[in-house]
This record gives C-alpha cells, structure tokens and sequence, in this order.
C-alpha cells in the first residue's frame, strides 16, 4: 500500500497565518485549497507524489544471500552509474507560482525533476537558486506579505447586489453601494442600512458589507459585527470579527432570514 503523505502550509490571508495541513496529491498540479479556519479560498500549485524524489535502493545486507554472495563474472566490468548531467549552461528556468516573503518552499528542481530545494526569502524582488544536484539554475518571483489581499479577495467585474430571499413572497434586491453598508433587524433606536423587519433572531447591526472599486473591479468583504445567533456564510458559521469575501452566487444567512449574494446588472 502506497503510504499516504502530508503537507503543510500558513494560510496566505495576512488576518488568518493559521497552518493548513493537507493531504500530499498524487500527481503534481493546480489545485483550489480552502483554508478550514478563515475560508479563503486560493488557486495552488502543489507538489505530488509523484515528482517526490524515490527512495534509495536497499542496502546490500538486506538482499537475499544468494544476490550478496554472486561474484562478478570474469572479464565483465560493473554496470555504471548514471552520470548526473550538469544543467548549469542551461538557460533559466522562471517559475511562475505565487512566492511570498517570509514562507518557506519545497520545489522540484525543473531540469532534472529529481532534486527537490527548499527555498525562502526574507525580501521582495527576483531570486536566483540552483539545484544542488545538477546546478541548473531556476528563477523566480517574491512579493511582500501586504499584497495578499489583492489576491485572496477576488475581484469582481460587476456590481453586487443582496436579494431577500422570501418564502411565497417576491424576492427583494438590494444594491450595494460603494463603501460600508451595515445589514441589520429594523430598530428606530439604531438603524441599520439594510433594515430587516419582523425578524426578532437577527442582531440589530449584525454584518457590514464593504465595497471596495479599483480600476480593475470590484471587491466584496463581509465582516460580523454582531450575532447572538450564528451568521452563516455558505453554511459555514462566523463569529464575531471573523471577515470573508464575497462571491456571486454566496448565500448569508442571519437569525432566520436568508440571502444571496449576487451580480447587479
């Protein structure tokens, strides 16, 4: 039975770091990970067992006696080893995954997918390594921890919208503004942007949405301000302070009324 590896890394959102482990792939790709503490959800190139370097062949002792004890054939010279090319004049190899300062790496080496390198930088900018085995030399790119919320808070071509979902009612859609907009249960004493009626079970400032436009989208995060009944996000339950970005198609859920999150076009 083949044995089953792990891995682990610190989660790319600069408010979670949390360390996610997960099961080593059997091949080596792109894959989707979702950190199980904050949600995130991030495209990574992961390394599989099937790039990992292969055992060492075992020691002589451990052959049967008959293998040990066959003397070489007369006349006939040992079979020889595979020379170990030297990729050093080869032309750089320039890795494009997502390198972050400050986080540790495991990569194979791209000339001869037999070495693997660790490798960590404690600045942004271009790096140069070569693999110790072959010396062929790989290049890569490494940006600072802040930019992560450029990538873990997708952008959006369209403005966004929340529609109330109501049973044997028409549903009801509420444009999201640019900026902060507070849902929350109806109170004259403390009003709530998005101001839900007759629902006693919801919080009465309980989510802020924030709208974020940058020249290239739209950005979407959802922030518990307050729930004294969970708050759910895709079924998924968010407490006080936690925060996740939004995406079309998401459903929130507060005391006993529910939403979707979608395209306002």
């Amino acid at each position: 039975m083949a044995e089953v590896t792990y891995m682990a890394f610190r989660c790319l959102n600069p408010d979670c770091g949390k360390e996610v482990k997960l099961r080593r792939p059997a091949r080596t790709g792109v894959y989707k990970v979702t950190c199980p503490h904050c949600g995130i959800v991030k495209q990574l190139r992961l390394t599989g067992s099937d790039t990992m370097q292969q055992p060492a062949a075992p020691a002589a002792s451990l052959q049967p006696a008959a293998a040990v004890s066959s003397p070489q054939p007369v006349g006939t010279a040992p079979s020889p080893q595979p020379a170990i090319p030297d990729n050093s004049r080869q032309a750089i190899v320039e890795l494009k995954d997502d390198f972050i300062v400050g986080v540790t790496y495991t990569i194979m080496c791209p000339h001869c997918g037999k070495q693997e390198i660790g490798f960590a930088a404690d600045k942004a900018g271009v790096h140069g390594i070569a693999c110790p085995r072959c010396k062929g030399r790989i290049g890569l790119s490494v940006r600072n921890k802040t930019e992560v919320i450029v990538v873990t808070q997708p952008l959006q071509m369209f403005k966004g919208k929340l529609i109330l979902l109501r049973r044997g009612w028409l549903n009801k859609d509420y444009p999201l503004p640019e900026g902060k907009t507070v849902v929350g249960r109806r109170d004259e004493a403390v009003m709530s942007d998005i101001a839900i009626e007759n629902d006693s079970s919801m919080s009465r400032r309980s989510v802020e949405i924030e709208v974020v436009q940058t020249d290239r989208g739209y950005t979407f995060k959802l922030s518990v301000l307050k729930a004294a009944n969970p708050v759910l996000h895709n079924n998924r339950a968010l407490r006080v302070g936690d925060s996740v970005s939004l995406n079309f198609g998401d459903s929130i859920v507060m005391g006993k009324t529910k939403f979707r999150f979608d395209k306002d076009v």
